[in-house]
Formats: C-alpha cells, structure tokens, sequence
C-alpha cells in the first residue's frame, strides 16, 4: 500500500523576471507584455575611443594604455621627444603624489602643491590625472622602517609608500652596509601630529612678544607645544597628539593662522645628538641617497642640524 498522491499540475508563473528557460512553458503572453515595457539604454562610448575615431595618429604610450593617460611608475622616467607634454607633466604629478605621501588632496600634500601651483592645464584634466593618481595608489601601502646609522649613535624612522616591503629592505641593503647602517627599532620615537603654520605678516611682533603669543596660542587650542621656526617667514610649528590634529589645525585657523602643511610625523624622547662637522656631513650624504629610493618620502631622525 502507498500513501495517496496527488497529480501535479502546472501553474503559470506571474514573475516577468525569470528566464525563458526555466518557464512552465503557459505564459508566453507575459513574456510579449514584458518585452513592450522594457527600455532600451544606450552605453556612452568611451572618451578614449573618441580620440581614436577623430584622428588616425596616435601616440604609442596610448595604444599600450588606451584608458589612462598617467604612467602608473613611480620612477622618473626619460620621455621621447614625440611624447605629449600632457602626459609628462601626468608623471610629475604621479611622482608628488606619491612623494608627498599618497594624498591627492593639495591641502594635505605639499609636494603636489608645489606642482600644481605654476600648472596651465584646465581644471578637468588636473582632475582626471588626480583621479587616476589615487587609483594607483590604492595598491600602496605607508610602513614605517627604522633605522640605526653608525653603531647606534643616530637613529632615524623612515615613512616609505611601497607594494613590496621585502623588496624595499633589499634594494636599501648596500647603502646601509655602506654607512654602518642597520634595520633596527630602538623606540627613541614618539608619533605625533604636526602643524606648520604661518602667521600674517601684519599680525606679527618683536621676537620676544611673538614667542609668548605663539606659546598663549598653543594652549588655546590644546596643542601640547608651539614653537618658532622661521621668525623672518612667520613659520610656527605646533606638536599635539595624533587624533587631534585635525581640531588643532581648525582652532589655528580660527586664530588667524594659516595651515602650510599638516602631517603624523615621529618626534625623539631624548635630546638631539649633536655630530662633528666631519660626521655631521657623513650622515647628511646618506639622508640624501636614502631619500633617492622612489618609495621613501619622509625621514625623521634625532640629530642636532643646528651647527
């Protein structure tokens, strides 16, 4: 004996949404209704076919790269005579992009600052170099790399933008065996927020006067220091914690001060070395070639410049 069962019968389907193939085969009539209400969209053309339609002559770095116009290297590179000067001034922005730090926001990045400054282009094509800059850049990542130079008695952290750490650590192995140098933390650094400002000139006082109203406005605006810099500039430095630089920077703004440049940097715990004129340009020579590496944009140590 088996338990009754019963019949199936078929049941039209009322989702115009299901394809054709997986239909009961009995609404054929919702499928002509669906097809009379569907619109039909037109894709816009790329902007980068265009170009090609409206000339036969092409340059040969946008047929290997037809949809951007920056060079994706962070190396400087050589240019053919015949390459368009729009693509050369891409790369120089590509490289203060990526020098500065990342930050395709001028605010925030002095070195694309600088390169934007005595430009010509139009707005819209800064724009979409800035924008395919940024595309770039997501495949970058900021490490911090420390550094002890000549037997422990200069140490230095270095901020660098790379894909590839180990790849970085083995390109920089000679200069550092070269200068005594090694990869080591010893935590002489603190990270801290600072904010190089500039005060109007008309605002601006004896040097004595000027130095008391910079320190009243540190502690206005909970900055735990400020100091001068460039007294004939007007340049002010201010330290604060990290995750509050960005209300500092807007109490500055409020006190009439204009933000240069704002950044996370690391400070030293301990007072500064001071060198000898003969060791002091030594280790100056081996900054320099150590911010030739294309990926290192920043370096911070806790030596006494001031000789």
């Amino acid at each position: 004996m088996q338990p009754h069962m019963s019949r199936p019968s078929l049941v039209r389907s009322s989702s115009p949404k299901q394809e054709p193939d997986k239909r009961n085969g009995l609404d054929g009539d919702l499928l002509e209704e669906s097809r009379e209400e569907c619109k039909r969209v037109r894709w816009n053309i790329p902007f980068d076919s265009l170009q090609d339609k409206r000339g036969p002559s092409k340059s040969k770095l946008s047929q290997k790269s037809p949809s951007f116009i920056t060079p994706s290297s962070t190396k400087p590179m050589q240019f053919d005579p015949d390459t368009p000067k729009e693509v050369q001034v891409a790369h120089e922005l590509r490289l203060a992009v990526h020098r500065g730090g990342g930050s395709t926001d001028p605010d925030h990045n002095y070195a694309l600052r600088a390169k934007l400054s005595p430009l010509q282009l139009p707005y819209s094509r800064i724009q979409r170099i800035l924008k395919e800059c940024e595309l770039y850049e997501r495949n970058q990542t900021t490490f911090i790399v420390p550094i002890d130079y000549n037997d422990d008695q200069v140490a230095l952290v270095c901020k660098a933008r790379t894909h590839n750490l180990a790849e970085l650590k083995q390109r920089l192995a000679p200069l550092l065996m070269r200068y005594k140098a090694r990869l080591y933390n010893r935590h002489l650094f603190t990270e801290t927020g600072v904010i190089k400002a500039i005060v109007p000139r008309k605002t601006r006082l004896n040097f004595s006067d000027f130095s008391q109203t910079v320190q009243t406005d540190a502690l206005w605006c909970k900055a735990s220091s400020g100091e001068i810099s460039d007294y004939e500039n007007g340049f002010v430095v201010f330290k604060c914690p990290p995750n509050e630089l960005a209300d500092v920077a807007a109490k500055l703004k409020q006190s009439g001060y204009k933000i240069h440049h704002s950044e996370i940097g690391h400070c030293p715990n301990e007072p500064l070395v001071s060198l000898s004129p003969r060791h002091l340009k030594r280790y100056v020579d081996f900054v320099m070639e150590l911010k030739q590496d294309e990926d290192i944009f920043k370096v911070y140590d806790n030596v006494d410049h001031q000789i």
